[in-house]
């Protein structure tokens, strides 16, 4: 009950100070679009379709403004993806509106294996899992308050346990991440039973006023060009309690371009199976994401984001906050171990629109950890780095409306530069114990540290139909398979180089949406080849041709609706 009142306490104190202000006037702007739902598909579509940066895929959740502007003036098509998903509003008073979020439902079954990617509080163990969201909001000229909760149920049934685990001090498993503890907060599977989230989901309170707003949320946040593996903020797990500021239009400058900016600052939290050094310890996230589009090409949007994660028992100093904005920070003296006492994340991205191509490129080049000084920057600018790079195309074909084609090449493997200098997993730290977790998933990319994944798809539309499917290969967490399997722990000239731990993923997708209704579903089928690295580097009388394959197969299966009310 006690973290129940702490989850609380900030909307109630906020919501306090703020409540007056929801008699101004009826104007209202100030709602988002969640990340990850059906309005946050159609506008990702429509920024294809249009060839409009209007809709900007870096900085997510959009507004709702922009999500009313794109489809409030566009009629009933018969086509779900350019047809307004609405909610049912109710005037209060000639100042606030009351409106209902559509309702979603959806479950999802794993017959052998944990699999599930960028869904927020939920996480898809082996066996069924259902989670609900809806809610509601209420919205005036300067202020919008969103209640749209995520309530999730885990079977979270047992299943083959990898090696490269430890034991506790009672002979039994750790659920923690294998090969990384304890330098990151990221359970292999979520205690042993069924177990039930409720997550505040996308609520938020928010003070707008003319191009600039302010407030506290728990959105998951989607931050960066990368459409499905954003390197630095995803949705990959629960929206992190935060305060923010930012702009929600361009800040235009003549003769340079425009500008956003995003600033939060925000409280991450520890799993319930995090018990090794730091646990219990206050973290502070400090994190500002900048775009910028030249005058000369407004086609083209560069960004930086910066990403700070500290300890705050002894309480939060200026410099704590302020220190985001500082470009010249370098590391203290003891950086070359790995062992500054904050941990820094930061990436450059690229996105590119080809004006009547209907198509968009993009890149992102992720760097963990201070540099020494501005001289080992320019020296080893690959420090504990990561990239990713990609595009989506939309093309007309008969007989349908159009296919979309999806490529993305996401590469969290670090350089071998261990040989001269320690380096870190991406998303892990060696005093900021927890990494860049919260609540034990992963707010960057979710393949995951020390991995690489190459992913295509294609997605078909016609009229209330859209059906797809994908390939992906993705070899998990090769840093260590490097480490373990090394040439250097074999008596020969080889070291293990046919036991890689790789998920061959091949799935499907379809929806439906004639409107109320939208059911969708997905189908996933996996060979998880060498799973739990049971005999890594046993290479004694042991080739390529007669190893023992640990391969094993998962299916996953998905099916939901939404409906609007």
């Amino acid at each position: 009950m006690s973290t129940f009142h702490k989850t609380q306490k900030p909307f109630f104190i906020y919501g306090f100070l703020l409540s007056f202000l929801f008699f101004f006037n009826d104007s209202m702007y100030g709602q988002t679009v969640s990340v990850g739902s059906l309005q946050d598909e159609q506008l990702q579509l429509e920024f294809l379709l249009q060839d409009s940066l209007a809709i900007s895929p870096v900085n997510r959740p959009s507004s709702h403004l922009l999500y009313r502007n794109t489809f409030g003036h566009q009629s009933l098509s018969g086509k779900w993806w350019n047809r307004p998903i609405g909610t049912r509003h109710y005037a209060l008073s000639d100042r606030i509106d009351l409106g209902i979020h559509p309702v979603s439902l959806q479950n999802t079954f794993n017959t052998r294996l944990p699999y599930g990617e960028n869904n927020a509080a939920a996480w898809y163990g082996r066996g069924y899992n259902t989670e609900f969201k809806g809610g509601f909001y209420l919205l005036s000229k300067y202020v919008t308050l969103n209640i749209h909760p995520h309530i999730v149920y885990q079977q979270n049934q047992d299943f083959l346990q990898p090696a490269f685990l430890p034991a506790d001090d009672q002979g039994g498993i750790r659920y923690v991440a294998q090969g990384i503890w304890p330098f990151i907060d990221a359970p292999f599977r979520f205690g042993p039973r069924e177990y039930s989230t409720f997550d505040w989901g996308n609520s938020s309170l928010r003070l707008h006023y003319r191009k600039f707003e302010t407030g506290f949320s728990n959105e998951p946040l989607s931050w960066g060009s990368m459409a499905r593996y954003p390197l630095l903020m995803s949705n990959n797990a629960p929206g992190v309690q935060h305060f923010f500021l930012g702009n929600t239009e361009a800040l235009n400058l003549p003769y340079v371009g425009s500008f956003h900016f995003k600033w939060v600052v925000g409280f991450p939290r520890e799993s319930g199976y995090w018990d090794v050094e730091g646990a219990g310890n206050r973290r502070l996230m400090n994190a500002i994401n900048i775009k910028y589009q030249p005058e000369i090409s407004k086609n083209i949007t560069i960004g930086l984001i910066r990403l700070i994660h500290s300890y705050q028992d002894d309480g939060i100093q200026f410099n704590d906050i302020a220190g985001i904005i500082n470009p010249f920070e370098n590391s203290n003296q003891t950086n070359l171990a790995g062992l500054d006492e904050r941990n820094q994340i930061a990436s450059l991205y690229f996105h590119v629109l080809l004006p009547n191509a209907n198509a968009e490129i993009f890149a992102e080049y992720l760097r963990e950890d201070f540099s020494f000084d501005n001289r080992d920057f320019i020296n080893e600018p690959h420090h504990n780095s990561g990239y990713a790079f990609g595009f989506q195309k939309i093309s007309y074909v008969p007989y349908i409306d159009f296919v979309k084609t999806h490529f993305e090449f996401t590469n969290l493997t670090t350089p071998q530069l261990n040989q001269v200098r320690p380096q870190t997993y991406i998303y892990s730290h060696f005093l900021v114990r927890q990494g860049h977790t919260n609540r034990g998933q992963l707010l960057g990319a979710a393949v995951g540290p020390g991995s690489n994944s190459q992913y295509v798809g294609m997605d078909g539309y016609h009229n209330n139909f859209k059906i797809g499917m994908f390939v992906q290969r993705l070899v998990k967490n090769d840093n260590f398979h490097l480490q373990f399997g090394s040439a250097s722990l074999s008596p020969s000239e080889f070291g293990d180089f046919f036991r890689h731990r790789v998920d061959l993923n091949v799935g499907i997708n379809f929806l439906y949406g004639p409107g109320p209704f939208y059911i969708n579903s997905k189908l996933v089928w996996t060979k998880a080849y060498n799973y739990g690295r049971f005999d890594l580097n046993e290479l004694e009388e042991v080739t390529i041709r007669n190893f023992e394959r640990n391969d094993r197969t998962n299916v996953h299966f998905q099916v939901g609706i939404t409906y609007e009310l």
